[in-house]
Protein backbone atom coordinates (compact mmCIF):
# COMPACT_ATOMS: atom_id res chain seq x y z
CA UNK A 1 0.00 0.00 0.00
CA UNK A 2 1.33 3.47 -0.87
CA UNK A 3 0.38 6.54 1.09
CA UNK A 4 1.41 10.17 1.16
CA UNK A 5 1.20 12.15 4.33
CA UNK A 6 2.42 15.48 5.60
CA UNK A 7 3.42 16.81 2.18
CA UNK A 8 3.80 20.55 1.78
CA UNK A 9 4.37 22.25 -1.56
CA UNK A 10 7.79 23.91 -1.57
CA UNK A 11 9.68 25.67 -4.37
CA UNK A 12 11.13 23.56 -7.15
CA UNK A 13 14.88 23.37 -7.23
CA UNK A 14 15.15 23.37 -3.46
CA UNK A 15 16.48 20.22 -1.95
CA UNK A 16 14.68 17.08 -3.10
CA UNK A 17 14.60 14.82 -0.05
CA UNK A 18 13.71 11.18 0.15
CA UNK A 19 13.83 9.25 3.41
CA UNK A 20 13.30 5.51 3.53
CA UNK A 21 13.07 3.26 6.57
CA UNK A 22 12.99 -0.49 6.16
CA UNK A 23 11.07 -2.16 8.94
CA UNK A 24 10.97 -5.96 8.64
CA UNK A 25 7.47 -7.28 8.84
CA UNK A 26 6.65 -9.42 11.83
CA UNK A 27 7.49 -13.03 11.16
CA UNK A 28 4.40 -15.16 10.57
CA UNK A 29 3.50 -17.29 13.55
CA UNK A 30 4.21 -20.97 13.25
CA UNK A 31 1.45 -22.97 11.59
CA UNK A 32 -0.61 -24.97 14.12
CA UNK A 33 0.12 -28.68 14.33
CA UNK A 34 -2.27 -30.76 12.20
CA UNK A 35 -5.25 -32.01 14.19
CA UNK A 36 -5.39 -35.74 14.90
CA UNK A 37 -7.34 -37.61 12.28
CA UNK A 38 -10.66 -39.25 13.10
CA UNK A 39 -9.13 -42.70 12.49
CA UNK A 40 -7.68 -42.80 15.98
CA UNK A 41 -4.08 -42.03 14.99
CA UNK A 42 -1.98 -40.89 17.91
CA UNK A 43 -0.85 -37.23 18.04
CA UNK A 44 2.73 -38.35 17.32
CA UNK A 45 1.73 -40.15 14.14
CA UNK A 46 2.95 -38.31 10.98
CA UNK A 47 0.25 -36.49 9.06
CA UNK A 48 -0.58 -37.80 5.59
CA UNK A 49 1.50 -36.42 2.75
CA UNK A 50 0.22 -33.06 1.54
CA UNK A 51 -1.81 -32.35 4.68
CA UNK A 52 0.50 -29.55 5.84
CA UNK A 53 0.29 -27.81 2.48
CA UNK A 54 -3.48 -28.05 2.54
CA UNK A 55 -3.90 -26.65 6.05
CA UNK A 56 -0.98 -24.17 6.24
CA UNK A 57 -0.47 -22.21 3.00
CA UNK A 58 2.92 -20.61 2.53
CA UNK A 59 3.07 -17.15 4.11
CA UNK A 60 3.19 -14.19 1.70
CA UNK A 61 6.64 -12.69 1.11
CA UNK A 62 7.69 -10.01 3.56
CA UNK A 63 7.23 -6.41 2.44
CA UNK A 64 9.52 -3.49 3.18
CA UNK A 65 7.98 -0.46 4.84
CA UNK A 66 9.76 2.51 3.28
CA UNK A 67 9.25 6.11 4.33
CA UNK A 68 10.27 8.51 1.56
CA UNK A 69 10.51 12.19 2.32
CA UNK A 70 10.59 14.44 -0.72
CA UNK A 71 9.41 17.85 -1.84
CA UNK A 72 6.47 17.50 -4.26
CA UNK A 73 8.03 19.19 -7.30
CA UNK A 74 8.57 18.25 -10.93
CA UNK A 75 11.97 16.83 -9.97
CA UNK A 76 10.22 14.21 -7.81
CA UNK A 77 8.48 12.70 -10.84
CA UNK A 78 10.09 9.23 -10.37
CA UNK A 79 8.22 8.92 -7.09
CA UNK A 80 4.90 9.96 -8.64
CA UNK A 81 5.28 7.48 -11.50
CA UNK A 82 6.20 4.65 -9.15
CA UNK A 83 3.30 5.41 -6.83
CA UNK A 84 0.70 5.92 -9.53
CA UNK A 85 1.68 2.92 -11.62
CA UNK A 86 2.13 0.54 -8.69
CA UNK A 87 5.87 -0.09 -9.13
CA UNK A 88 6.71 0.24 -5.44
CA UNK A 89 3.95 -2.14 -4.45
CA UNK A 90 4.96 -4.57 -7.19
CA UNK A 91 8.51 -4.64 -5.80
CA UNK A 92 7.27 -5.42 -2.29
CA UNK A 93 7.63 -1.85 -0.96
CA UNK A 94 4.99 -0.16 1.17
CA UNK A 95 5.88 3.48 0.53
CA UNK A 96 4.93 6.27 2.89
CA UNK A 97 5.95 9.89 2.37
CA UNK A 98 7.23 12.66 4.59
CA UNK A 99 9.04 15.95 3.96
CA UNK A 100 12.43 17.15 5.13
CA UNK A 101 13.25 20.76 4.35
CA UNK A 102 17.04 21.01 4.21
CA UNK A 103 20.11 18.93 3.34
CA UNK A 104 21.59 19.16 6.83
CA UNK A 105 18.48 17.76 8.46
CA UNK A 106 18.17 15.00 5.88
CA UNK A 107 21.73 13.83 6.32
CA UNK A 108 21.76 13.92 10.11
CA UNK A 109 18.43 12.09 10.29
CA UNK A 110 19.72 9.50 7.82
CA UNK A 111 22.85 8.99 9.89
CA UNK A 112 20.73 8.57 13.03
CA UNK A 113 18.62 5.92 11.31
CA UNK A 114 15.42 7.98 11.44
CA UNK A 115 15.60 8.58 7.70
CA UNK A 116 17.41 5.94 5.75
CA UNK A 117 17.44 7.30 2.20
CA UNK A 118 17.63 10.92 1.10
CA UNK A 119 17.83 12.63 -2.28
CA UNK A 120 20.11 15.60 -1.75
CA UNK A 121 22.15 18.18 -3.59
CA UNK A 122 25.88 18.01 -2.93
CA UNK A 123 26.34 21.60 -1.82
CA UNK A 124 28.27 23.10 1.06
CA UNK A 125 26.06 21.60 3.79
CA UNK A 126 26.43 18.07 2.41
CA UNK A 127 30.18 18.37 1.85
CA UNK A 128 30.83 19.67 5.36
CA UNK A 129 28.76 16.83 6.81
CA UNK A 130 30.63 14.27 4.69
CA UNK A 131 33.87 15.67 6.09
CA UNK A 132 32.58 15.22 9.65
CA UNK A 133 32.62 11.44 9.24
CA UNK A 134 28.87 10.87 9.17
CA UNK A 135 27.89 7.29 8.26
CA UNK A 136 26.16 7.71 4.91
CA UNK A 137 26.83 6.58 1.35
CA UNK A 138 25.76 7.79 -2.08
CA UNK A 139 23.80 4.97 -3.75
CA UNK A 140 22.75 6.63 -6.99
CA UNK A 141 22.45 9.79 -9.05
CA UNK A 142 19.18 11.68 -9.34
CA UNK A 143 18.43 14.90 -11.25
CA UNK A 144 20.94 16.72 -13.40
CA UNK A 145 21.47 17.96 -16.94
CA UNK A 146 21.62 15.98 -20.17
CA UNK A 147 24.92 15.47 -22.02
CA UNK A 148 23.89 18.10 -24.59
CA UNK A 149 21.23 20.67 -25.37
CA UNK A 150 19.05 23.05 -23.34
CA UNK A 151 17.77 21.93 -19.95
CA UNK A 152 15.48 22.85 -17.07
CA UNK A 153 17.92 25.33 -15.46
CA UNK A 154 17.89 28.43 -17.69
CA UNK A 155 19.29 31.82 -16.74
CA UNK A 156 16.59 34.40 -17.48
CA UNK A 157 16.94 38.13 -18.17
CA UNK A 158 14.32 40.81 -17.72
CA UNK A 159 12.39 41.16 -20.98
CA UNK A 160 12.70 44.94 -21.15
CA UNK A 161 16.51 44.69 -20.99
CA UNK A 162 16.55 42.09 -23.73
CA UNK A 163 14.09 43.94 -25.99
CA UNK A 164 16.04 47.19 -25.66
CA UNK A 165 19.26 45.44 -26.64
CA UNK A 166 20.97 46.23 -23.33
CA UNK A 167 21.43 42.57 -22.38
CA UNK A 168 21.66 40.01 -25.15
CA UNK A 169 24.27 37.67 -23.65
CA UNK A 170 25.79 36.87 -20.28
CA UNK A 171 28.70 39.29 -20.74
CA UNK A 172 26.28 42.22 -20.37
CA UNK A 173 25.21 41.22 -16.86
CA UNK A 174 28.34 42.62 -15.22
CA UNK A 175 27.36 44.57 -12.10
CA UNK A 176 23.66 43.79 -12.52
CA UNK A 177 21.32 42.22 -9.96
CA UNK A 178 20.88 38.46 -10.39
CA UNK A 179 18.42 36.48 -8.25
CA UNK A 180 19.44 33.16 -6.65
CA UNK A 181 17.74 31.07 -3.99
CA UNK A 182 20.92 30.86 -1.92
CA UNK A 183 24.69 30.63 -1.85
CA UNK A 184 26.73 27.48 -1.37
CA UNK A 185 24.10 25.54 -3.30
CA UNK A 186 23.68 24.11 -6.79
CA UNK A 187 22.02 27.33 -8.01
CA UNK A 188 25.12 29.39 -7.32
CA UNK A 189 27.32 26.84 -9.07
CA UNK A 190 24.98 26.77 -12.09
CA UNK A 191 24.72 30.55 -12.43
CA UNK A 192 28.50 30.84 -12.27
CA UNK A 193 28.68 28.40 -15.19
CA UNK A 194 26.03 30.36 -17.12
CA UNK A 195 27.94 33.61 -16.57
CA UNK A 196 31.16 32.01 -17.81
CA UNK A 197 29.55 31.71 -21.25
CA UNK A 198 30.02 35.50 -21.36
CA UNK A 199 33.41 35.62 -19.69
CA UNK A 200 32.06 36.52 -16.24
CA UNK A 201 31.84 34.71 -12.89
CA UNK A 202 29.44 34.92 -9.97
CA UNK A 203 31.74 37.52 -8.42
CA UNK A 204 30.97 39.93 -11.29
CA UNK A 205 27.25 40.29 -10.50
CA UNK A 206 25.17 41.60 -7.60
CA UNK A 207 23.57 38.46 -6.12
CA UNK A 208 20.07 38.87 -4.67
CA UNK A 209 18.74 36.03 -2.50
CA UNK A 210 15.07 35.12 -2.80
CA UNK A 211 12.80 32.09 -3.21
CA UNK A 212 12.11 30.70 -6.67
CA UNK A 213 8.39 31.67 -6.68
CA UNK A 214 9.34 35.29 -5.92
CA UNK A 215 11.60 35.59 -8.96
CA UNK A 216 8.95 36.23 -11.64
CA UNK A 217 7.55 39.06 -9.50
CA UNK A 218 11.03 40.53 -8.96
CA UNK A 219 11.62 40.47 -12.71
CA UNK A 220 8.27 42.10 -13.41
CA UNK A 221 8.91 45.07 -11.10
CA UNK A 222 12.57 45.45 -12.15
CA UNK A 223 13.87 44.54 -8.68
CA UNK A 224 16.36 42.24 -10.43
CA UNK A 225 17.83 42.13 -13.92
CA UNK A 226 18.27 38.38 -14.24
CA UNK A 227 17.22 35.29 -12.32
CA UNK A 228 17.75 31.56 -12.02
CA UNK A 229 14.30 30.01 -11.47
CA UNK A 230 14.27 26.31 -12.43
CA UNK A 231 11.21 24.88 -14.12
CA UNK A 232 8.29 25.42 -13.95
CA UNK A 233 8.95 28.93 -12.61
CA UNK A 234 11.09 29.89 -15.60
CA UNK A 235 8.30 29.00 -18.02
CA UNK A 236 5.80 30.87 -15.86
CA UNK A 237 8.03 33.99 -15.98
CA UNK A 238 8.26 33.75 -19.77
CA UNK A 239 4.50 33.20 -20.09
CA UNK A 240 3.89 36.30 -17.97
CA UNK A 241 5.96 38.30 -20.44
CA UNK A 242 8.46 39.48 -17.82
CA UNK A 243 11.53 37.48 -18.88
CA UNK A 244 13.25 35.75 -21.77
CA UNK A 245 15.82 32.93 -21.63
CA UNK A 246 19.36 34.29 -21.82
CA UNK A 247 21.46 31.12 -21.34
CA UNK A 248 19.93 27.67 -21.76
CA UNK A 249 22.52 25.50 -23.56
CA UNK A 250 25.31 25.16 -21.00
CA UNK A 251 26.49 23.05 -18.06
CA UNK A 252 26.06 19.68 -19.78
CA UNK A 253 26.15 16.30 -18.06
CA UNK A 254 26.11 17.78 -14.56
CA UNK A 255 25.11 15.81 -11.46
CA UNK A 256 22.55 17.98 -9.71
CA UNK A 257 21.48 15.58 -6.98
CA UNK A 258 22.25 12.18 -5.50
CA UNK A 259 20.48 9.56 -3.42
CA UNK A 260 22.16 8.70 -0.14
CA UNK A 261 21.50 5.93 2.37
CA UNK A 262 22.33 5.73 6.05
CA UNK A 263 24.43 2.93 7.49
CA UNK A 264 21.42 1.14 8.99
CA UNK A 265 19.47 1.03 5.74
CA UNK A 266 22.52 -0.08 3.76
CA UNK A 267 22.42 -3.26 5.83
CA UNK A 268 18.81 -3.84 4.76
CA UNK A 269 19.93 -4.73 1.24
CA UNK A 270 16.75 -6.53 0.06
CA UNK A 271 14.61 -3.52 1.02
CA UNK A 272 17.01 -0.98 -0.48
CA UNK A 273 17.33 -2.93 -3.72
CA UNK A 274 13.54 -3.31 -3.95
CA UNK A 275 13.13 0.44 -3.53
CA UNK A 276 15.75 1.12 -6.21
CA UNK A 277 14.15 -1.33 -8.62
CA UNK A 278 10.85 0.55 -8.39
CA UNK A 279 12.60 3.91 -8.76
CA UNK A 280 14.53 2.68 -11.81
CA UNK A 281 11.35 1.39 -13.42
CA UNK A 282 9.88 4.86 -13.04
CA UNK A 283 12.96 6.45 -14.60
CA UNK A 284 12.64 4.18 -17.61
CA UNK A 285 9.05 5.32 -18.13
CA UNK A 286 10.13 8.95 -17.88
CA UNK A 287 12.91 8.44 -20.41
CA UNK A 288 10.60 6.66 -22.83
CA UNK A 289 7.58 8.96 -22.50
CA UNK A 290 9.19 12.28 -21.57
CA UNK A 291 8.32 14.67 -18.73
CA UNK A 292 6.16 16.81 -21.02
CA UNK A 293 4.08 14.00 -22.53
CA UNK A 294 0.34 14.33 -21.79
CA UNK A 295 0.28 11.27 -19.53
CA UNK A 296 3.33 12.25 -17.45
CA UNK A 297 2.33 15.93 -17.28
CA UNK A 298 -1.11 14.94 -15.98
CA UNK A 299 0.48 12.64 -13.41
CA UNK A 300 2.86 15.37 -12.17
CA UNK A 301 -0.05 17.83 -11.98
CA UNK A 302 -1.89 15.33 -9.77
CA UNK A 303 0.88 15.37 -7.18
CA UNK A 304 2.21 18.96 -7.48
CA UNK A 305 -0.86 20.95 -8.61
CA UNK A 306 1.26 22.60 -11.32
CA UNK A 307 -1.05 22.73 -14.38
CA UNK A 308 -0.26 20.16 -17.05
CA UNK A 309 -0.54 22.91 -19.66
CA UNK A 310 2.39 24.72 -18.01
CA UNK A 311 4.40 21.52 -17.56
CA UNK A 312 4.11 20.72 -21.25
CA UNK A 313 5.83 24.03 -22.13
CA UNK A 314 8.79 23.55 -19.79
CA UNK A 315 12.37 22.86 -20.78
CA UNK A 316 13.24 19.17 -20.40
CA UNK A 317 13.96 17.67 -17.01
CA UNK A 318 16.73 15.06 -16.91
CA UNK A 319 17.48 12.05 -14.75
CA UNK A 320 20.01 9.43 -15.79
CA UNK A 321 17.79 6.38 -16.44
CA UNK A 322 20.25 4.09 -14.64
CA UNK A 323 20.99 6.46 -11.74
CA UNK A 324 24.66 6.57 -12.67
CA UNK A 325 26.80 8.83 -10.51
CA UNK A 326 28.89 11.48 -12.28
CA UNK A 327 31.78 11.63 -9.83
CA UNK A 328 33.78 14.13 -11.92
CA UNK A 329 30.85 16.55 -11.83
CA UNK A 330 30.53 16.27 -8.04
CA UNK A 331 34.25 16.88 -7.64
CA UNK A 332 34.00 19.99 -9.84
CA UNK A 333 31.20 21.36 -7.65
CA UNK A 334 33.31 20.71 -4.57
CA UNK A 335 36.20 22.68 -6.08
CA UNK A 336 33.85 25.60 -6.81
CA UNK A 337 32.66 25.76 -3.19
CA UNK A 338 36.22 25.41 -1.94
CA UNK A 339 37.37 28.30 -4.13
CA UNK A 340 34.52 30.38 -2.72
CA UNK A 341 35.79 29.69 0.82
CA UNK A 342 32.61 27.97 1.98
CA UNK A 343 34.01 24.65 3.21
CA UNK A 344 35.32 23.71 6.64
CA UNK A 345 38.23 21.76 5.14
CA UNK A 346 41.10 22.84 2.91
CA UNK A 347 41.86 19.74 0.82
CA UNK A 348 39.21 18.26 -1.49
CA UNK A 349 37.47 15.13 -0.23
CA UNK A 350 37.76 11.98 -2.31
CA UNK A 351 34.04 11.66 -2.87
CA UNK A 352 34.46 8.14 -4.23
CA UNK A 353 34.86 6.95 -0.64
CA UNK A 354 31.26 8.04 0.01
CA UNK A 355 29.83 5.91 -2.81
CA UNK A 356 28.37 2.40 -2.50
CA UNK A 357 27.29 1.35 -5.98
CA UNK A 358 26.40 -2.22 -5.02
CA UNK A 359 22.65 -1.79 -4.40
CA UNK A 360 22.14 0.13 -7.66
CA UNK A 361 24.01 -2.39 -9.81
CA UNK A 362 22.18 -5.26 -8.11
CA UNK A 363 18.83 -3.60 -8.82
CA UNK A 364 19.79 -3.11 -12.46
CA UNK A 365 20.86 -6.76 -12.80
CA UNK A 366 17.57 -7.93 -11.34
CA UNK A 367 15.56 -5.78 -13.75
CA UNK A 368 17.67 -6.92 -16.69
CA UNK A 369 17.06 -10.56 -15.84
CA UNK A 370 13.28 -10.20 -16.12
Amino acid sequence: MATIRGLRLLPIGLLLIAACTAQPAARPSAAPAPAASGSGASPAEPAPAGAAAATAPAPPPQRAHVIAGYIPTVAAAPFYVGLDRGYFEAEGVDLDSENVAVTTEALTQAAAGNLHVANITVGVAALNIFASGIDIKIVGGTFGTAPSGPHAFPLLVRKALHDSGEVRDASELRGRKVALNGTGVFSEYAVDAALRTGGLTISDVDVQIMSFPDMPVALSNAAVDAAFPPEPFSTQAVDLGVAVPLVTDYLHGVQGGVMVAGEAFLKERPALEAFLRAYLRSLRDLEREGYTSPAIAALIEKYTKVPAAVLQKTLPQYNDPEMRINLASLMDQQRFYMDRGYLHFTEPLDLNQFIDDGPRTAALRALGAR
